[in-house]
């Protein structure tokens, strides 16, 4: 009876889990499904070690795609993994890729049927690299059950003692028909070892022909010895023709796997840019109906409000507020798409300009919440592009009076630190620190990836996208961003570009 195949299926989406469990089951029969949904059940099969392959999705409630790739490779690493998301980014499938990732498919709703493909690839990838591995524990296995030759030769290259295993390689029966077939030229190789420093020895691999004709590869060894005061060629011979062939078979397994490998990689590229060329335009069209929607909501409020019950106002409320709502997230997820697509042109620019604008266009939003922000005065000047690094710096201090507790007044410092290591540009780390409530450390990182949030939108209101722009934006200027943080003791973000140097 055959096994059945034994699976472990990471997404905390149920629905999305049905699906891929689905074609799963129409790809492999029998088949055995372990459905993981938490990082205790994950670490509970990963012990027990039951699962032939992975399939698992990039954002998870608990962790990440990558941080389970790297657990599942550390521990297992010929176990295949499938990542199958509608999360990542071009960057998290090429570090995937790195850490042994054997196929990324981006969700959608004819992308489930290649799940199981992907995964009978990997499985048969797999298989293909443990027979090879066999075949060279094989050939490795005959290299040491063969006999080698052992030879000694006169400074004019003339054979005077050889063992049986020498003149087997060769296919003569005596000394004298080695010499008559000239196998190797041992008068060259004494000349260039006499003139070597000791040890005066030397390896090298060889095609020689046997006495009938037939070819084959060799490894040599010679080395100078002098017996009784005569200078001699002492030799080993190894017929090495098997591992020569196992390379050659290697060599060509290798260039196949590489070149699926391209392949992948090159249609994963054009999906990532169908998807967000798709995704562009459906954002577009989107805000023309739901413009009207708003706006007809808005009329009915001031033609009828005075005639409606409370339930009918309050439900025409929440569609205005629903419909602005959805404004600001399509206009951050177009925003996000441009930063992605549109070509970045970057001059030096003045922080403490940009930051006066910026300072002074959010000035309502921080009079109404009665936020302080401090500003270092003379803050340099740096490379980035003027429009990108306004709303950068928007959007950090937007976050900066937003995110703090109940009855506590935002206050905001911004300044600037020159960063100079050996051999690097020169680069400005500009902080931009709040007394809000804090993040804790193991989400530091997942906060700039789009969609992303701690909190629910009744506490604090957005659309999860605005650390994403803001960390897309400074990475196509050339910087770096990342926060320093505790939980309720505010948080330091920074935006690291390069200096502009003076002409």
């Amino acid at each position: 009876m055959t096994s059945p195949l034994r699976m472990l299926l990471i997404d905390d989406n149920r629905s999305d889990r049905a699906l891929v469990l689905r074609e799963l089951q129409r790809e492999f029969d029998p088949l055995e499904v372990k459905e993981i949904t938490s990082s205790g059940e994950l670490n509970r099969a990963i012990a027990i070690d039951d699962f032939d392959a992975v399939v698992t999705d990039f954002q998870l409630r608990w962790t990440t795609g990558l941080d389970v790739l790297e657990l599942i490779k550390q521990r297992y690493p010929s176990c295949p993994v499938v990542m199958f998301t509608n999360t990542g980014t071009e960057e998290v499938a090429v570090e995937a890729m790195k850490l042994g990732l054997d196929d990324y498919i981006i969700k959608g709703p004819n992308r489930y049927i290649r799940v199981p493909i992907a995964v009978r690839h990997a499985l048969e990838r797999r298989d293909m690299q443990q027979r090879a591995a066999l075949l060279e524990i094989r050939l490795q296995g005959l290299l040491n059950q063969v006999k080698i030759g052992i030879f000694r030769s006169s400074a004019e290259g003339t054979l005077v003692e050889a063992n049986r295993a020498f003149l087997e390689l060769l296919g003569v029966k005596s000394l004298e028909q080695a010499n008559a077939i000239n196998w190797f030229d041992l008068r060259d190789s004494y000349r260039q070892l006499i003139h070597q420093a000791p040890p005066q020895q030397r390896e090298r691999e060889v095609h020689l022909q046997k006495s009938d004709g037939t070819q084959f590869w060799a490894l040599l060894t010679i080395t100078l010895n002098t017996i009784e005061g005569v200078t001699v060629v002492d030799g080993l011979l190894e017929d090495i023709s098997d591992r020569k062939q196992a390379e050659v078979a290697l060599q060509q397994l290798n260039a196949t796997l590489e070149t699926r490998v391209q392949e992948r990689t090159q249609a994963l590229r054009e999906a990532n840019r169908d998807l967000e060329e798709f995704a562009y335009s459906i954002s577009h069209d989107l805000r023309a109906p739901l413009r009207a929607i708003q706006g007809f909501a808005d009329i009915l409020l001031d033609d009828l409000g005075a005639t409606l019950d409370v339930d009918a106002s309050d439900m025409l409320r929440r569609i205005v507020i629903n419909a602005q709502h959805l404004d600001a997230l399509i206009a951050d997820l177009l925003t996000y798409s441009r930063l992605r697509r549109s070509e970045i042109y970057v001059e030096p620019v003045d922080l403490s300009s940009v930051l006066a604008e910026v300072v002074t266009q959010l000035n309502p939003n921080l009079t109404q919440q009665q936020a302080q922000v401090q500003v270092n005065e003379s803050l340099p000047t740096v490379r980035a592009n003027r429009l990108i690094l306004t709303q950068v710096l928007i959007n950090l201090l937007v976050n900066a009076v937003k995110f703090v507790a109940e009855g506590v007044q935002p206050q905001v410092r911004v300044w600037t630190e020159e960063r100079i290591e050996a051999g690097e540009t020169p680069v400005v780390r500009l902080y931009v620190e709040d007394n809000g409530i804090g993040i804790a450390s193991d989400w530091q990182q997942q906060i700039f990836s789009p969609f992303t949030r701690l909190h629910g939108e009744a506490e604090y209101p957005g659309t999860g996208v605005g650390l994403a722009i803001v960390r897309k934006g400074v990475e196509r200027m050339g910087g770096q961003v990342g926060v320093e943080s505790q939980p309720g003791q505010g948080s330091r973000f920074w935006v690291e570009l390069p200096e502009a140097q003076e002409p």
